[in-house]
């Protein structure tokens, strides 16, 4: 008997998912089995013949690319998978030939789903009782997609071709689709969705992909690779079905692999059975492990088999061993050939009978050292919570320890503030009837940590970090990350209010799991001070320029959320927008905030608003295609649109009408910014990793820079206060680099791991804040006012350290055993004033 295992790849507008999961299914007899190619056939080359004639291409490119997507899978050293290449023929799909059809079906009644329904290309498998495949045809779905077969850019609107043969060459190895959300880069080719956002990223494979095939057909390689394995079971000890355990490389937020489990271990028979998994094909390291609900984009529909039903999904993202973040979580090593195993999971992230310590709040690095450093937490216990405390030292000194109080749902507690360079470590403890106890970080694990920062004075960048969903904060003055503040998922874009007082972070969400918050974050604290509900999958946005609103562009509702600053946790005012397709995109608003404009990217054209009647006032129809994002000269005269297809429309806004169309070349014109004077226009040109220069006296491309050799996927810019800086960011090769306005060379380069996406820079320099006990502590001579003559006094021991004879303590305001600049600002802070009580 033969049975078919069929597999599609949908298309969505931006979506991702990791972790490799094998062909599992049961046969005629309700055994489960692994639906895999035999031993001997893998080993020999299993066939496959292209029907060429049946592809709207010329022969050569067809086979180049089909060519190319096996001979990327063949070529996997820790597999002895081999191929046969049988050339061209005239074959048709079929389940008996034992072929392995490659072909085009441009009336659609092959793929066997009706138009519409996101189908771009499937392979039907065929297989016996024992799970070995004995024919798969890939077929492509040239009914309702569009393929491009360029080599080095994907026309809009086309799917390339490479991507999804690629994709559907794993399909006919035995690998089902993956389930994980990532960024394009990092996803491996098996993800269930093509995405429109970044084509010909699924063409390479990802370590993700080499474990699966691994796992398969392992060869002598494979022995020097190991594996993680466990069970993931419930508090009633049943085992769980489906959950996604994901490996991740210690220290960084890079996945490598997941397996669900279920699949495997003594119980596979039931649903679950013991909630087994084994993840192989690992190289030998350190690692960290998570289960992680699906995104919820990902379904069962999304796979076949076993994995077609419905799966465990209400509990939340817990790390090995019972901890609900990272930095406190247990490290697994992986040594070659051999397996890390008992790495084991229950559901709902407590041990059993002890307290439960979940969504954690906690501090980041910060410039503030007036404090206090709140940490809230919610603990839970089915015999009542008796006691929390939160145990902490300064610097490595003794510990400390504050009892956490009820707040609401949350205990909470405030670490007092400390001196310029103190760093603070810390756990939450808490005790219930019984006598349990439960650590976080548990007590075999290093203390969390932030630390009061030291800043050099010079410019703060700001940057949103895609896949890490943080924002990164940088000195850029010794060049280094001194901090990174949580935000939603996928954050994009992010704007400063312009006293440089608070953030706004726009999270975009991915795909069909669209976010629909905006993280506002304090300057000074590095606080999120709230995180306020709009439309959904906010984008861009733009601020007043008397700071008071901001305005948000949400892509997948059709709307602007409005945002009052002044009320921060007061709801939104809501515009309508009645744009089509993917919403509105790019903002802009005029000088005196009364109008608003919005652009319409599928739509191409430019919508703008009056702001206090909340009325659309016009459109501008004839701007360049696909208009993404929009900038604004100071005295709101003319408005510029960037195309994502290339050139950049200038409008008058008087008359809503293009006075001129500045022709940038083959690009794609990502984002746009103006020079302080209003001389120059900056652009990024995201398809070609280039820096555009334009004259807007000439209205003329006069420099195209590239961003960097190595430069990938150019997307934000920020133009400093004093217009002698850019800063620039390269999404896909991880890099922020700042040029001279002037020279346009490239003055720094920052490199990161984390996707860059929004920048903002904070100019001015940071003034440190200071509390009553400083102004007591800098009356230095005792008369109840820090004046002169305490200047005096502090200037004649400017410069000492402890190791010197003229150290004296009482001058060290900020606690670094050193007086120097730190110590200045303070004391600048608190010049003037009077002693309390004096």
């Amino acid at each position: 008997m033969f049975r078919r295992f069929l597999t599609g790849f949908i298309f969505l507008i931006a979506l991702s998912a990791e972790g490799y999961v094998i062909q599992m299914d049961r046969n005629s007899q309700g055994r489960i089995v692994t639906i895999q190619w035999p031993s001997g056939s893998a080993r020999q080359g299993i066939p496959f013949v292209v029907n060429s004639s049946s592809f709207p291409f010329p022969e050569n490119d067809v086979l180049r690319i089909v060519r190319k997507a096996f001979g990327d899978w063949d070529a996997v050293a820790s597999s002895y998978l081999k191929f046969e290449d049988r050339g061209t023929g005239q074959f048709r799909p079929s389940n008996t030939d034992r072929q392995n059809v490659v072909f085009y079906d441009n009336s659609g009644r092959l793929i066997g789903a009706p138009p519409g329904t996101g189908v771009i290309a499937i392979t039907r498998v065929n297989w016996d009782n024992r799970g070995e495949m004995t024919d798969a045809d890939i077929i492509f779905n040239g009914r309702d997609f569009q393929f491009s077969i360029v080599e080095n850019t994907t026309p809009r609107g086309r799917v390339d071709l490479q991507d999804v043969m690629t994709h559907e060459v794993g399909h006919l190895l035995g690998l089902d689709h993956t389930p994980l959300v990532g960024h394009p880069t990092v996803r491996p080719t098996m993800n269930p969705f093509n995405t429109a956002e970044m084509p010909r990223e699924g063409r390479t494979l990802e370590q993700d992909d080499i474990s699966g095939i691994t796992a398969l057909y392992p060869s002598a390689e494979a022995r020097q690779l190991g594996s993680i394995s466990g069970r993931v079971i419930h508090r009633s000890g049943s085992g769980a079905f489906g959950v996604n355990v994901v490996v991740y490389e210690a220290g960084s937020d890079r996945f490598l692999a997941s397996a669900f489990s279920g699949s495997a271990g003594s119980g596979q028979r039931g649903r679950g059975g013991e909630g087994g998994y084994e993840i192989d094909g690992l190289p030998p390291g350190d690692y960290h492990v998570a289960i992680e609900p699906l995104d919820g984009s990902i379904r069962p529909q999304n796979f076949g088999g076993i994995f077609s039903r419905r799966f465990d999904r209400d509990f939340e993202l817990e790390y090995f061993d019972n901890a609900s973040l990272k930095q406190a979580a247990q490290i697994v090593r992986v040594d070659a050939g051999r397996v890390a195993n008992k790495i084991d999971f229950v559901l709902g992230t407590a041990i059993i009978g002890a307290p439960f310590i979940q969504s954690p709040e906690l501090p980041v690095n910060t410039p503030d050292p007036t404090g206090p450093y709140p940490v809230r937490a919610r603990i839970s216990d089915d015999k009542g919570v008796t006691s929390a405390e939160l145990v902490y030292r300064i610097n490595g000194g003794r510990l400390q320890t504050l009892p956490m109080g009820r707040e609401g749902a949350f205990y909470a507690v405030q670490i007092p503030g400390q001196a310029v360079g103190s760093v603070v470590s810390y756990r939450i403890v808490a005790k219930d009837a019984d006598g349990n106890e439960t650590s976080m970080p548990a007590q075999d694990v290093p203390m969390l940590e932030f630390e009061v920062l030291r800043l050099s004075g010079s410019p703060l960048a700001y940057v949103a970090m895609r896949r890490s969903q943080v924002l990164s904060v940088i000195d850029t003055g010794p060049g280094r990350e001194v901090a990174r503040i949580p935000t939603g998922q996928t954050p994009l874009s992010v704007v400063m209010t312009p006293d440089e007082r608070y953030l706004f972070v726009a999270n975009t969400g991915t795909g069909g799991n669209a976010d629909n918050r905006v993280t506002v974050v304090e300057t000074a604290t590095h606080r999120v001070v709230t995180t306020i509900q709009v439309g959904s999958a906010p984008l861009d946005m733009t601020v007043s320029r008397d700071g008071r609103w901001v305005f948000v562009t949400n892509s997948q509702s059709r709307s602007v959320s409005i945002l009052d600053v002044a009320g921060l946790r007061e709801n939104t005012v809501r515009i309508r927008v009645p744009t089509i397709g993917d919403g509105p995109y790019g903002v802009a608003v005029g000088p005196n905030g009364k109008r608003l404009y919005v652009t319409d990217i599928d739509g191409n054209q430019v919508f703008a608003f009056d702001v206090n009647t909340r009325m659309r006032i016009g459109e501008i129809t004839d701007v360049v295609s696909s208009p993404r994002s929009l900038a604004l000269s100071k005295d709101g005269k003319r408005l510029y649109v960037a195309g994502f297809d290339g050139d950049i429309s200038v409008v008058d806004t008087e008359s809503l009408s293009v006075i001129q169309t500045i022709d940038t070349g083959p690009s794609g014109v990502f984002r746009l910014a103006l020079s302080p004077d209003d001389r120059r226009l900056y652009g990024t040109d995201q398809l070609n990793a280039n820096l555009l220069v334009i004259d807007l006296e000439s209205h003329r491309v006069t420099q195209t820079v590239p961003v960097l050799r190595s430069g990938r996927n150019t997307r934000d810019l920020f133009v400093s206060e004093d217009g002698t800086q850019i800063y620039v960011t390269n999404q896909d090769s991880n890099e922020l680099v700042v040029f001279d306005t002037e020279s346009l060379q490239v003055r720094r380069t920052f490199r990161f791991g984390d996707g860059p996406r929004g920048i903002v820079v904070k100019s001015r320099p940071f003034v440190t804040q200071v509390s009553a006990e400083h102004v007591t502590r800098s009356d230095f001579d005792g008369n109840g006012r820090v004046d002169f003559s305490d200047f005096v006094l502090f200037a004649s021991r400017f410069g000492a350290s402890m190791s010197d004879a003229a150290f004296e303590v009482r001058f060290d305001l900020d606690g670094d055993n050193r007086i120097n600049f730190g110590d200045f600002l303070i004391f600048a802070g608190v010049f003037g004033q009077s002693v309390s009580g004096s």
